[in-house]
């Protein structure tokens, strides 16, 4: 899978470094994809279906990129249709699986896994792995914006939009086109975390969130970030009372 893979992107200028930090994010996502479907108790098939999920789910980034020089999707293309014209529109997919019982997961999935509300499904194996390549998709975002110093705003003098602000203490997650300034940008992704579906993520979504808190103007976010960390504390809480 992730041979296949390299050899995919090497037709692409990894030494700028865009192209590399989209690599190392879709191994990273491959990886936790791996981890947490074990947790989750996913057969070994399905584990390897989860694996090349995370792998491909931003494949579309690459020809983005190269296309139009920008990764803004409202600007260029949706980035997960994207992936999936590649893959399904031409073919592509074939380069990595023949696993065609397979490819009605993998498109709704990478197809979905961006979008602010999924589309509707029935199929409850279908959506498990829509789900979780959200999750993880997040999780390694946060990752991203605190330990790779990514869309830091710390000294950034907005205001925060009291019409974003107020998604976080109804515990919802940021319509983006609300959005007005870079701080607006920052909240809603405190707020990727009420999109998150398996609370067997959150311990370490939790750490990533407290590395990017600690990077950002703390003050100003403080009563944001406060109102998150006891959603997720509460979450867990749950989570860990109910397997215990």
């Amino acid at each position: 899978m992730l041979e296949e893979f390299e050899k995919y992107i090497s037709t692409y200028d990894l030494d700028q470094g865009y192209m590399k930090l989209k690599h190392d994010h879709s191994v990273r996502v491959m990886e936790l994809m791996g981890k947490y479907a074990l947790e989750l108790g996913f057969s070994e098939d399905d584990v390897e279906l989860a694996k090349l999920i995370g792998l491909l789910h931003d494949i579309g980034r690459f020809e983005q990129y190269k296309v139009f020089g920008s990764d803004v999707d409202h600007e260029t293309v949706d980035h997960a249709d994207y992936s999936v014209v590649q893959l399904f529109d031409k073919n592509e997919i074939k380069l990595f699986t023949d696993r065609e019982d397979w490819y009605p997961i993998i498109e709704f999935a990478i197809k979905n896994h961006n979008k602010r509300v999924m589309a509707d499904c029935n199929d409850e194996r279908v959506l498990k792995f829509a789900k979780l390549i959200r999750d993880i998709d997040k999780l390694d975002i946060i990752y991203l914006l605190g330990y790779l110093k990514l869309n830091m705003y710390k000294d950034a003098p907005y205001d925060i939009t009291k019409e974003v602000s107020d998604y976080v203490f109804k515990h919802e997650t940021v319509d983006v086109t609300k959005c007005c300034n870079d701080n607006d940008w920052t909240t809603a992704q405190f707020a990727f975390v009420f999109d998150v579906n398996n609370d067997v993520i959150l311990k370490e979504y939790k750490k990533n969130l407290d590395y990017y808190y600690e990077r950002i103007n703390k003050e100003r976010f403080k009563e944001i970030y406060e109102e998150i960390i006891r959603y997720i504390d509460g979450r867990i809480d749950i989570y860990e009372r109910n397997r215990n």
